[in-house]
C-alpha cells in the first residue's frame, strides 16, 4: 500500500508518497489539472494507493477523477480537523503534504469528508448558489435603504416585498444623482430576483422519496426539506442524532476543565445553510396551531419560559433538525407520538 498526500492549490498540485515502510516513493508537483493529476499517479506506481488531501473548491472534481481509477482509495480531511498543520511553525506545501501521507500511513486520519454526487450533489450546489443571490440582493437593497435614508426618507420594513416597490421608489423625492444611482441598482434587483426564482424553480423540481419525508415534518416545507437533505444526506453516517445536531451548527460550545463545564454560544462549526433554514422554521413552529405541530410547540413554550425567546427558537430548531434525522434514518414519516414519548 502507498499513502498519498497531496497538497491542493489553484496552480498546482504537490505530492508526496509513502509506503508501509515510510520510504518515500515519489515527491514532486505538478499542475493543477487532470494531466497533472494523472501524471503524479502515474509517478507513484500501479500499487494499491490511499490519497489524501483537505477539502476546498476543488474537491468535486479531483474525487471524481480519483473515483474513476482502479486501486485508488479517496480520503478527504475537513481542514478544521487537521488544524494543527497550518498551525505549526515551518509550514510549507511540501510540509503539509508530507504530514497527509504519513497520519494515512499511521491509520490517524480524522472521519472523512462526504463527498457526495447526483441528487444531493445538485441540491447543494443549487442551494448554495441561490443564497450567494439573495445575499447579493440583499446588500443592494440595503444600500438602497442607505441612500434613500441620506434623502430623509425611511422605507417600511418589507417596503420590498411589495409587488410595486419598483413604482413606489421611483416617486421618492430624491436628488438626480441618488435618481441615477437607485434606477441602476433597481435593474441589479430585478436581475437577480429573476435568477434566484429560476434557480428556485430548478431546485424544486428535484424529487426523491426522502424529501416527501422531510416535508412531512411540520413546517418543512419544499426548500427547506431539499436544504436539509441536500446536508445531512445518508443519515446512517452519523452516529446518532447529536452528531447531526452538530454538523447542522446547532450545538453549543463547551469548555469543561476538571468537575466545571461550562456551555458558551452555538458553535458554528457546521452547514449554515441548515441553521439559516431551520431557524426560519423554528419561527413558523412558534406560531403552529395543529395537531401534528403540538409537541413542537409545547416544546418551545417549555423552553420560552425557562430561557427566553432566542434559545427557544435555537432549541427548537435543533429539534427539528434531530427530527429530521430520525426521519431519514427510519425512513417512516413524521410522527408527532414519538415526540410526545420523548419530550425533551
Amino acid at each position: 500500500m502507498v499513502y498519498v498526500g497531496m497538497d491542493v492549490s489553484s496552480k498546482s498540485f504537490v505530492v508526496h508518497a509513502i509506503n508501509e515502510r515510510k520510504k518515500v516513493v515519489w515527491r514532486g508537483e505538478v499542475a493543477a489539472s487532470r494531466s497533472g493529476l494523472k501524471r503524479a499517479l502515474h509517478e507513484v506506481g500501479e500499487q494499491p494507493k490511499v490519497v489524501v488531501f483537505e477539502a476546498g473548491n476543488q474537491m468535486k472534481w479531483i474525487a471524481r477523477e480519483l473515483g474513476k481509477l482502479g486501486g485508488v482509495s479517496v480520503h478527504v480531511v475537513h481542514p478544521n480537523e487537521v488544524k494543527w498543520i497550518s498551525q505549526s511553525s515551518g509550514k510549507t506545501d511540501k510540509v503539509d503534504a508530507r504530514k497527509l501521507a504519513e497520519l494515512a500511513r499511521g491509520d490517524l486520519l480524522p472521519r472523512a469528508v462526504h463527498v457526495v454526487e447526483g441528487k444531493v450533489r445538485e441540491l447543494r450546489e443549487l442551494v448554495n448558489a441561490r443564497h450567494t443571490l439573495q445575499s447579493k440582493r440583499v446588500a443592494l437593497i440595503n444600500t438602497v435603504r442607505a441612500y434613500v435614508k441620506q434623502e430623509g426618507h425611511r422605507l417600511p420594513e418589507k417596503f420590498f416585498h411589495r409587488r410595486d416597490w419598483q413604482q413606489a421608489l421611483g416617486k421618492l423625492r430624491v436628488s438626480a444623482v441618488t435618481q441615477q444611482i437607485i434606477e441602476t441598482f433597481k435593474t441589479s434587483i430585478e436581475a437577480l430576483e429573476q435568477s434566484e426564482a429560476a434557480l428556485t424553480r430548478r431546485l424544486v423540481a428535484i424529487e426523491d422519496r426522502r424529501i416527501e419525508l422531510l416535508e412531512s415534518i411540520p413546517s418543512i416545507g419544499a426548500i427547506s426539506a431539499r436544504v436539509v437533505l441536500g446536508a445531512l444526506d445518508d443519515a446512517r453516517r452519523f452516529d446518532n442524532k447529536k452528531c447531526a445536531a452538530k454538523y447542522g451548527a446547532l450545538t453549543p460550545t463547551i469548555y469543561q476543565s476538571g468537575e466545571m463545564v461550562q456551555l458558551g454560544r452555538i458553535n458554528r462549526d457546521g452547514r449554515q445553510e441548515v441553521r439559516r433554514v431551520l431557524l426560519q422554521c423554528a419561527h413558523t413552529v412558534a406560531r403552529m396551531t395543529s395537531a401534528g405541530a403540538r409537541p413542537l410547540r409545547a416544546f418551545y413554550e417549555r423552553v420560552l419560559r425557562r430561557r427566553g425567546k432566542k434559545i427557544a427558537l435555537v432549541a427548537v430548531a435543533r429539534k427539528l433538525l434531530t427530527t429530521a434525522y430520525g426521519v431519514l434514518k427510519s425512513g417512516t414519516s413524521y410522527d408527532p407520538a414519538k415526540l410526545l414519548a420523548y419530550p425533551a
